[in-house]
C-alpha cells in the first residue's frame, strides 16, 4: 500500500530518553467502512450492469475482489496495536516492540549497546540495530530513511552520555 509513515514521539521523561513509533493507521473505523461499502457498491454496479447486458461472468469476480478487500483491511485492523519503544534510562537500554500477534521487550546494558545503521547506497534502504553481546535488534522499522540516520545520530549520542 506505499510507503508506511510514522507517528513518533521522542521525549524526555524523568531523565530517561523515550522514542516511540508506530505505523500511521490514516483511515478511521469509520472512514474505513465508508471505503469499503463504497468500493463494494460500485463494483456491484458495474458488474450488475454487465450481467444485464448478458455478460454475467463479471458477477462471481466482482464478489472475489470484495473478499479480498475485506480480508484486506482486515489484516491492516489486525496491525493497530503495532509499536516500537526504545527506551534509555540511566544503564539499561529497554526495547519492547509488538508486530501482529507478536510483541518482546529486551534489557541491554548501556555500556555495551552499540548502534549499527547499514545503508545498502547512501542515506537509502538503511537497517538500523541495536547489538549487545552478539545479538542485534533491529529499531526504526516503521520510520523512513531519514529519520532512521536521524535516530541513529541520537542514539549514539544518547548512548555516550
Amino acid at each position: 500500500m506505499g510507503q508506511v509513515n510514522t507517528e513518533d514521539c521522542a521525549g524526555e521523561l524523568a531523565g530517561a530518553f523515550v522514542f516511540q513509533s508506530r505505523p500511521n493507521h490514516s483511515l478511521t473505523r469509520p472512514q474505513e467502512r465508508l471505503v469499503f461499502w463504497s468500493l463494494a457498491a460500485l463494483c456491484f454496479a458495474m458488474a450488475t450492469g454487465f450481467a444485464l447486458m448478458g455478460y454475467w461472468l463479471p458477477l462471481p469476480f466482482a464478489g472475489l475482489e470484495i473478499g479480498l478487500l475485506a480480508w484486506a483491511f482486515k489484516v491492516l485492523r489486525s496491525r493497530e496495536g503495532d509499536y516500537e519503544t526504545l527506551k534509555i534510562e540511566g544503564d539499561v537500554v529497554v526495547l519492547e516492540w509488538h508486530c501482529g500477534n507478536q510483541g518482546e521487550r529486551r534489557e541491554l546494558n548501556r555500556q555495551w549497546a552499540r548502534v549499527v545503521c547499514n545503508c545498502r547506497t547512501p542515506g537509502r534502504n538503511c537497517r538500523l540495530s541495536l547489538c549487545s553481546h552478539g545479538h542485534a535488534t533491529e529499531v526504526g522499522k516503521y520510520l523512513n530513511d531519514e529519520a532512521r540516520l536521524q535516530l541513529a545520530a541520537t542514539l549514539r549520542s544518547r548512548l555516550q552520555e
